[in-house]
Parts: structure tokens; sequence; C-alpha cells
């Protein structure tokens, strides 16, 4: 069994376990399951490390929403879901808007901007650097 598919089968086995979690906890506890079940999927290192701890995923969902006040957002609570597996590690995040046209916007916009940073950079110099001489 490969290692991704271990790390997701002990999530799954581990999550069903959780009983008596934080208000807090239990609101974002399916998330935070889905959200390490896809960082497996992503990076097989992040498997290998769920795979080996020995930190329990209630431990870790009960750590996403520590001292967290009356609000965090879902950025935070992913960021510290997967520090708690792997400290150092961070999650990055890519949002676009689709406005009912499949992201056909978005993709014009994409290719607009690919054309213009291909465009070749020409050589700019200040007059005012050569008074220095």
């Amino acid at each position: 069994m490969k290692t991704t598919e271990q790390a997701i089968k002990k999530l799954d086995a581990e999550h069903k376990k959780c009983k008596d979690l934080s208000k807090k906890g239990a609101a974002v506890s399916p998330a935070v399951l889905d959200a390490l079940k896809t960082f497996c999927g992503q990076n097989e290192e992040f498997s290998q490390a769920v795979v080996q701890s020995d930190k329990s995923v209630k431990d870790c969902i009960e750590h996403t929403v520590k001292s967290c006040g009356s609000s965090i957002s879902d950025l935070e609570v992913y960021r510290r879901a997967v520090k708690f597996y792997f400290p150092g590690a961070d999650v990055h995040f890519v949002m676009t808007v689709d406005l009912g046209d499949g992201g056909f916007s978005n993709a014009q916009t994409t290719q607009e901007t690919a054309r213009e940073e291909q465009k070749p950079q020409g050589l700019q110099l200040s007059l005012d650097e050569l008074l220095d001489f």
C-alpha cells in the first residue's frame, strides 16, 4: 500500500474515533480532515509524516482552533493542521473568481499576463546615474 493511501486510511480511522470535540473543533473537523487528505495526495513526504506520527487527528483538530478567539480564517486552520504533523511546513492558496463562465475570463487574463511577461524587457538607464562618474 502506498504511503498516501496509508495516511488517508489512518486519518479516516482516527477521525471516526473523534469524540467530545470542542464546539470549535467540531465546526472545523470535516474541513480539516478533507484538507489533510488532500495534502497527503499532493505530497508523499507529508503523507509519510502523518503515517509515522503518533499524534491523533483529534489533537490536530483541537490544535487548529486553540486560542483562536471568536474567529479564525480557513487558511490559518489549514496551516495549523499541516504544521501539527510537519513543523516548518506551510500552506499556500491560489484563488480565482469564476463569473459564471467556467473561468473563461480568468483564462484570458492569465493568457494576457503571460504574453506581457514574455515581452523582452529593455535596458533602462537613468541619465542621472551618469553624473556620478
